[in-house]
């Protein structure tokens, strides 16, 4: 079994890939793609840069030109839901784009409005979760919305959770679960949260993505060694 891990920025991907055992890399489309075993696994691990489209280009070379049997996209989000602070993490039970006309989309190929995760891989992440001792975050499962903007402002944020009510937004997660689902490969997506998607969203990304960030990683990895 080969896992793809996608990350959007270098933060997300450097402890795993620092950690793996590489033996190769190649390049396509721009992007370099690690390959070699991590925690005893089968791994390809790669920096998409951010957005939608960076982040399909990305899932669908994993599924396509590596065949991956996982797909898993790790990083950051901004918090919506209440419950959530700084470092805590949500696992996905589903994704939509919160900038995308979803009917259209639901009545053309591939026929989805929303992408589901695996469901073994949620439990598996749950269970990742609560192996990290003393990690002062909590984990929760629940909605991701993924959109091409920095969700910084109050308004958009109301906006946001009163159209989809989901737990936290960032801005590759769905495209991800899209190329999933198209290619029939499991997929979750894993958030810590940076900051809380208002106005002053800025300053608490940029002092909080990093340890965020190598909290996500460290689930990965524990992911990894539960499988």
């Amino acid at each position: 079994m080969t896992w793809g891990i996608i990350g959007a920025m270098d933060s997300e991907v450097a402890l795993l890939r620092d950690s793996m055992a590489v033996e190769k890399t190649e390049v396509i489309s721009g992007l370099t793609y690690y390959i070699g075993t991590l925690c005893g696994q089968r791994v390809i691990v790669v920096c998409c840069s951010i957005g939608k489209v960076n982040a399909a280009i990305c899932a669908q070379t994993l599924a396509a030109v590596f065949q991956v049997d996982r797909l898993v996209n790790v990083g950051v989000a901004g918090a919506l839901d209440e419950r959530l602070n700084i470092f805590d993490v949500v696992v996905s039970d589903k994704l939509c784009y919160h900038d995308a006309d979803l009917d259209i989309f639901g009545r053309n190929p591939p026929f989805l409005s929303e992408y589901h995760a695996d469901q073994g891989l949620v439990q598996l992440a749950t269970r990742a979760c609560s192996r990290i001792s003393g990690s002062g975050f909590h984990c929760f499962v629940g909605n991701i919305v993924s959109g091409d903007r920095f969700v910084s402002e109050n308004s958009e944020k109301r906006r946001i959770v009163e159209q989809f009510h989901p737990m936290c937004v960032e801005m590759e997660g769905a495209a991800v679960g899209h190329v999933a689902a198209a290619n029939r490969v499991p997929f979750v997506v894993i958030r810590s949260m940076s900051d809380s998607a208002d106005d002053n969203a800025g300053v608490s990304f940029d002092e909080f993505a990093p340890k965020a960030a190598e909290h996500s990683a460290r689930i990965i990895m524990g992911i990894l060694e539960l499988a």
